[in-house]
């Protein structure tokens, strides 16, 4: 069985299926992660790793999930500036982000700051924080593999962003076209989403 990093926060996210934009998803110790694999329904559900394997995809057909507001989308905020304003004080100091591709496929999980939404809502670009440069990061601005943001949510409880994007190249920097690329099973088995590899 796949052992995940131990003292590291693992973020569980979940949705009803692979393509859904129906997201929920919850930062938990890797202790909780760990029990979570080892006690996993696979006959029941999907369980797919990132490459960092501090990212879990569960796919459970019976999940319902929560609201999320729209914030942005096609370039231009979907809430007056007065509630925009207010709402830039809710952001959290660093908080999880999530890109999924155009039909619903998850991309990534990363994380993010208020800087990083601001600068996502300016310039349409998947943008992140990037904790080991300590600093705003835009996916695939030395790559090329950028992020051209259709649709920016918000989901509380906890609060997390959602991108909808359309992804040039790989959105892993392994090469694949999502860092979900490696889906769990049965007797510990892993096999590959996807056969080939996009870009690196």
């Amino acid at each position: 069985m796949i052992q995940l990093p131990k003292e590291k926060e693992i973020t569980i996210i979940s949705k009803p299926s692979f393509d859904s934009k129906e997201v929920s998803l919850k930062v938990v110790d890797s202790q909780f992660a760990q029990k979570f694999v080892d006690q996993f329904e696979f006959g029941k559900k999907q369980l797919f790793v990132d490459c960092d394997e501090d990212a879990l995809l569960e796919i459970d057909p019976s999940l319902i999930t929560s609201n999320k507001l729209l914030l942005w989308e096609s370039g231009s905020l979907k809430i007056t500036e007065e509630e925009w304003i207010s709402f830039q004080k809710t952001i959290p100091p660093l908080s999880p982000f999530l890109a999924q591709d155009i039909s619903g496929k998850d991309l990534m999980l990363a994380w993010g700051k208020k800087e990083s939404l601001l600068s996502a809502v300016e310039s349409g670009l998947g943008t992140y924080y990037s904790r080991s440069r300590n600093g705003k990061w835009v996916k695939g601005e030395e790559s090329g593999h950028l992020q051209n943001l259709s649709a920016i949510y918000v989901h509380s409880n906890p609060f997390f962003i959602q991108y909808i994007t359309n992804q040039i190249g790989a959105a892993c920097h392994t090469g694949y076209y999502s860092c979900f690329f490696r889906e769990l099973g049965l007797n510990d088995s892993i096999s590959f989403v996807y056969p080939n590899k996009v870009g690196v």
